[in-house]
């Protein structure tokens, strides 16, 4: 049986400092709670807010790359 490749993209507020650790000799991960928010309108015209909380899994060089990459961003003028 082949496997695909799925892709996600949570954006969202990390909840705790990742840790890090090693897959059985394979690639270090890290591994982080993340919480992501949705709002939206009710019928009465109130706003809702809901957040739901992901445990994430990352390649930890994918990780530190997009955290350089996210970071220089923000120094480029």
């Amino acid at each position: 049986m082949k496997y695909g490749v799925n892709r996600v993209t949570l954006v969202g507020n990390v909840g705790e400092v990742p840790r890090v650790s090693e897959r059985e000799g394979e690639a270090f991960v890290a591994n982080f709670p993340l919480a992501t928010n949705e709002m939206w309108r009710d019928k009465e015209g109130e706003e809702v807010r809901r957040t739901e909380w992901q445990h994430s899994v990352v390649d930890v060089v994918t990780f530190i790359s997009a955290t350089y990459s996210r970071s220089m961003l923000n120094c480029v003028h």
